[in-house]
């Protein structure tokens, strides 16, 4: 293989290494503290997550700047690009951080993958762009292994309700 092939494959690696990480942290931080401080029955301080999803994307801006230039954007581009910062990025990434103390981060991990699949989805209804039989293969094998996921949770459930 060349190296632009094993430069593709090492961050092909990578990027899910780095999000099995990121999701292990976020749920140990999140867990650090429980919510409420028992001895006085008030919300005990979190460590503020939030404040480092910020600090995170203004490094990420301006990491990316110099991409950016020379800046050819139009305002109606630019209004979509803002929406989809907001609606794409910016709260997916707090709906992230929140769900994160509460459920383990192989599921964050599954629900995560979930992205993939309503673009596909949402490419399918807006552009017409019919996906290809390896994408829905895929699509039901993330599906599938969210409704195993969950049936196996259930489950634990029911037992630990019943001993």
């Amino acid at each position: 293989a060349d190296a632009a092939s094993l430069a593709g494959m090492a961050v092909a690696l990578l990027v899910p290494l780095s999000s099995a990480l990121n999701y292990t942290v976020l749920q140990h931080a999140g867990r650090a503290r429980p919510a409420v401080d028992d001895s006085t029955q008030t919300p005990a301080s979190q460590p503020d997550l939030f404040s480092a999803v910020l600090i995170g994307a203004a490094l990420s801006a301006l990491a990316t700047l110099p991409f950016a230039l020379p800046f050819k954007s139009n305002a109606h581009d630019l209004g979509l690009l803002f929406g989809l910062g907001i609606v794409q990025l910016a709260i997916p990434c707090l709906l992230l951080v929140r769900v994160s103390r509460a459920l383990p981060a192989p599921e964050v991990a599954l629900i995560g993958l979930l992205e993939v699949i309503f673009g596909v989805l949402w490419a399918w209804i807006g552009a017409g762009e019919a996906p290809g039989s390896a994408a829905l293969t895929g699509g039901a094998v993330v599906v599938g292994a969210l409704v195993f996921n969950e049936l196996l949770s259930l489950r634990g459930r029911a037992a630990a309700a019943l001993a």
